[in-house]
């Protein structure tokens, strides 16, 4: 009775398994759809200076010279590809979260599938169990990356349009908003050095991880590789590897904490 319900919860975390691969092809393809191409931006910058032309020079056609002409259309054209950059980046924000979301469905599905056959080969499944626990932690740091990432790339961005503002204000001859404009940009760019300044500390997090990944990997190769030995050499070889485990362990343990 027993093993048929195991069976069961088998096959059970299977098809979920495939409905969460499947999906996850899905939102891959979708994601490679809103790839950022050089005649996106293009046309979204043309498009830019073409309105900007309409609604700031053209309703003044016989008193404009050609310097502010150009202004306008440099103005225009950032102003569309900052709109092509915002809408294809957002999509492509949502699209990643929701491959993250079913990247960690599939780890918590895996690490409960090994953990319903853990009998079958305990210290094997265990080490399994193990990794699927470190990528799903990998994955939710890295998606808490990506997110200080885009939001400081986003507040940057936004910093630069304003001060541009400054300055084109500056050059029309409006020099009380300018310097409000300008001195926002600069705030707006400080808070963005911040938020990079934070992702970087993410990201220095995320290597230490990685190499605590690497450092399990290695110990389970050298548990594997003594299972295989013959009994005298597999406990001196054991006593040895636990010996080395051991030795500064305490040591280890502070730097961990700070």
């Amino acid at each position: 009775m027993e093993q048929i319900l195991i069976n069961d919860n088998s096959e059970e975390i299977a098809r979920e398994v495939s409905v969460l691969k499947t999906k996850k092809e899905q939102i891959q393809q979708q994601f490679e759809t809103f790839k950022f191409v050089w005649w996106g931006w293009v046309i979204s910058s043309v498009i830019g200076a073409g309105i900007a032309f309409i609604f700031f020079t053209g309703s003044s056609y016989n008193g404009f010279n050609i310097s502010r002409v150009i202004s306008n259309l440099l103005a225009g054209a950032l102003i569309g590809a900052f709109f092509y950059a915002y809408i294809f980046g957002a999509f492509r924000f949502l699209l990643s979260n929701r491959l993250r979301k079913v990247e960690l469905e599939l780890v918590k599905t895996g690490a409960v599938e090994l953990q319903e056959s853990i009998d079958q080969n305990f210290f094997t499944k265990l080490v399994q169990i193990n990794f699927k626990y470190i990528d799903q932690y990998y994955l939710q740091t890295q998606e808490q990356a990506d997110k200080s990432f885009r939001v400081a790339l986003f507040a940057a961005i936004s910093g630069f349009l304003i001060v541009i503002s400054g300055v084109i204000m500056m050059y029309y001859g409006k020099t009380e908003p300018a310097y409000v404009t300008t001195a926002s940009g600069i705030i707006s760019e400080f808070i963005a050095a911040v938020f990079f300044y934070l992702y970087n500390r993410t990201i220095l997090k995320m290597s230490q991880y990685h190499q605590k990944l690497v450092l399990t990997q290695n110990i389970s190769l050298a548990l594997k590789i003594t299972d295989e030995m013959e009994k005298e050499q597999k406990d001196k070889a054991l006593q040895l590897l636990v010996e080395r485990l051991t030795l500064d362990i305490n040591k280890y343990l502070s730097d961990s904490e700070k």
